[in-house]
């Protein structure tokens, strides 16, 4: 197994999903699936895990929503993949490109893209819907995969104009036509995911309804024996053992277990006990937490966590935010709702709305910032994003 931090991880390196994965498949039967999850802790590899090795009875294409700057951008490449499943471009694309100089067996991928674009501009629906239905095999489902959803819908809203946020809407609504249509149930199934939550996007344009028929599952932390399974074996792939109480505190050190926070701190532990030749013990484990896994070294991972609240919030959101968040990782303890309702109040005066303090922590909630806990406080997700929140922008707001 090897110790990788900030790629989808395949094969081997791919580690105790087997739950989520039988969940995903289970619901597959029946449903359409979101797949929420944070940025990095492995949704994109769960996802490339059920394309790379699909169920029995099922055919997965697999999409990236973050390539993508139109709804034609998104139909065209998802037809270029159902034609390479089929394994024959001039029959699946003789229709749709009829009349082309160029044969069509000649032109490369991105070349096929951009032709097929200019045909279905303003004819992305229907010509999207004859793709997938030229698709399907008799009795065998097919899976349509759409990791980072989210972000193309945010490309088309951020200009503010009635055209984007259109085009947006009328791609959530033909995602789910295809989901609701008689002649496609029981035989195409979706997964949406992002790591942005696609339920606020979706609130935002008015169009919630277009998503409510997706069962949504997630992607959580470890339990505390697998955690303790998958950094034992990181660390051997190092050639570095520790001792069980060691083990113990670089658990407790981590705190939230999602595989990222799992593969630094080994890669950081492992660095250390070589450069020093000594064995592990719990103030080294500190050490590494403190000084490296929150260190410079890191931090690039994990600042989109900053930025995107000034991508996908307004300005006076974002500033809201930023101000709840820094509260909430300088304070000993999770602040409770009422009292960061206060500082809402305080900060926005006349202008304050306690309905969009709601909305606001409903957002973060969704995009993976914070969550209540059951005696009404609210927290970080996970240890971790508290300590990186401190650290680099807890001095401003």
């Amino acid at each position: 197994m090897h110790i990788t931090i900030g790629s989808p991880v395949t094969q081997d390196d791919f580690f105790n999903r087997e739950e989520i994965l039988q969940n995903v498949w289970d619901t597959l039967e029946t449903d359409n699936v979101l797949l929420a999850a944070p940025r990095r802790v492995g949704k994109s590899s769960l996802m490339l895990k059920l394309f790379l090795e699909p169920k029995p009875g099922f055919e997965v294409l697999w999409l990236d929503g973050q390539n993508y700057d139109a709804p034609e951008d998104l139909v065209a490449d998802l037809a270029v993949k159902a034609a390479k499943l089929r394994g024959s471009v001039t029959t699946f694309f003789g229709r749709l490109l009829s009349g082309i100089t160029e044969n069509i067996e000649e032109l490369e991928v991105w070349e096929l893209k951009v032709k097929l674009r200019e045909r279905l501009s303003g004819s992305w629906r229907a010509q999207g819907e004859t793709m997938i239905r030229d698709a399907i095999r008799p009795d065998t489902k097919l899976l349509i995969v759409i990791d980072e959803l989210p972000m193309l819908l945010h490309k088309l809203i951020r200009d503010g104009t009635e055209a984007g946020r259109k085009a947006a809407d009328g791609l959530l609504d033909w995602l789910r036509h295809i989901r609701q249509e008689p002649e496609f149930l029981g035989r195409v199934r979706q997964i949406l995911g992002g790591s942005i939550g696609l339920p606020r996007i979706a609130s935002i344009l008015g169009c919630s309804h277009r998503i409510n028929d997706l069962r949504s599952v997630s992607v959580g932390p470890f339990e505390r024996p697998k955690a303790k399974e998958l950094a034992t074996q990181l660390l051997d792939s190092r050639g570095v053992a520790i001792e069980d109480r060691v083990m113990e505190a670089m658990l407790d050190q981590i705190g939230t277990l999602y595989p990222i926070f799992i593969q630094i701190m080994a890669a950081v532990v492992a660095s250390e006990v070589r450069r020093w030749n000594r064995p592990a013990d719990p103030d080294l484990i500190r050490e590494c937490y403190e000084q490296r896994a929150l260190g410079p070294e890191f931090r690039q991972y994990f600042e989109d966590y900053h930025e995107r609240l000034s991508r996908y919030y307004s300005p006076e959101e974002a500033r809201i935010s930023r101000i709840v968040l820094r509260e909430m990782a300088i304070a000993k303890r999770p602040p409770s709702k009422s009292s960061l309702l206060g500082l809402y109040l305080k900060e926005l005066g006349q202008a304050a709305d306690t309905l969009k303090f709601d909305l606001l922590l409903t957002w973060l909630s969704d995009d993976f910032y914070v969550e209540e806990s059951g005696d009404g406080c609210i927290q970080f997700k996970s240890t971790r994003m508290r300590d990186w929140w401190r650290t680099y922008h807890a001095s401003r707001p």
